[in-house]
């Protein structure tokens, strides 16, 4: 009896489906002519005379209904950059603090940095504020050492900025990158 309910829910299922996905496509149709209709399209032509067709088009008909007004779409515009654009400016290696212990210390790891910049002649690096670490190519990367200084627990953080130089002016991008304190236990 549970197997005829199950295979009864089943069938109903299916049947109400299908009148679901009919349904559907009718209103889609629907709709699709209702859009062409709108614009001017999909209206029928209807043969003055019932000569056989020779294959060619029929002449338009005039009529006396009100003209369609037609308008031009505006082309998309495409902006393209009068300067130096800076692909990407990311952290290629994570920095690490100190850790281990006062007879056991593992020192940190420094942070490797990477950039590319298009239309640039060359790249200037800032560490942490205004003023010049180092001048490179448009496209490089740069290891520098990671200080840490703080409570065991936080986290260190040092900004990076990145400056772009092209003949049609610059660009910069910053990146702060940070890395937890860890404690250096005394033994």
């Amino acid at each position: 009896m549970a197997a005829q309910s199950s295979a009864a829910g089943r069938r109903w299922f299916i049947a109400v489906l299908l009148v679901m996905v009919t349904l559907a496509v009718v209103a889609g149709q629907i709709l699709s002519r209702m859009a062409r209709i709108g614009a001017g399209e999909g209206l029928e032509w209807t043969p003055a005379s019932s000569a056989p067709s020779t294959g060619a088009l029929p002449e338009a008909e005039t009529t006396s209904a009100a003209p369609i007004e037609t308008r031009k779409l505006a082309e998309p515009t495409v902006r393209i950059p009068s300067g130096p654009v800076i692909d990407h400016f990311r952290v290629a290696s994570e920095p690490t603090c100190p850790s281990g212990t006062d007879q056991v210390r593992q020192e940190g790891r420094p942070v490797v940095l990477e950039w590319k910049a298009t239309g640039a002649a060359k790249t200037t690096l800032a560490v942490d504020g205004p003023g010049i670490y180092g001048s490179y190519q448009a496209v490089g990367s740069e290891k520098l050492n990671f200080p840490c200084d703080g409570e065991p627990g936080d986290y260190q953080t040092h900004t990076y900025t990145l400056v772009a130089t092209g003949d049609n002016g610059t660009s910069s991008k910053k990146l702060t990158v940070r890395a937890k304190i860890h404690e250096i236990a005394a033994t």
